[in-house]
């Protein structure tokens, strides 16, 4: 797996991504604020691409990691979490990172065990 930074945008790209039948997971940074980030992820590859914008506050991206992982770090491990609970299509489109624990009480245990 190779993880691009720039100014303005944090790509994860697998090598898989650019084999024709990838169906993995793109995660691009669209929007920086002070204290927060919003990413694209992208699940999947042509027809069954699916797009979600998700907010991610700086505060709750410390509490989980400690700062030691990027917050595209973050995202990955938390779709690969929602993955293993529901399909792809299930995921709501657009939300807050820290609406998860609403609806998956165990995910900040969770995440902080696999991060």
């Amino acid at each position: 797996m190779l993880i691009l930074i720039g100014k303005d945008v944090c790509y994860n790209i697998s090598m898989a991504e650019f084999n024709e039948d990838f169906d993995g997971i793109r995660i691009t940074e669209v929007n920086q604020r002070q204290n927060s980030w919003t990413f694209l992820v992208e699940l999947g590859h042509g027809d069954n691409l699916v797009e979600y914008y998700v907010d991610v506050e700086r505060d709750y991206w410390t509490q989980l990691t400690s700062r030691r992982i990027e917050p595209a770090g973050l995202i990955e491990a938390t779709f690969k979490f929602l993955l293993e609970k529901e399909p792809k299509e299930m995921i709501m489109k657009k939300f807050n990172l820290s609406e998860v624990i609403k609806f998956f009480p165990q995910y900040e245990n969770e995440i902080k065990r696999i991060l």
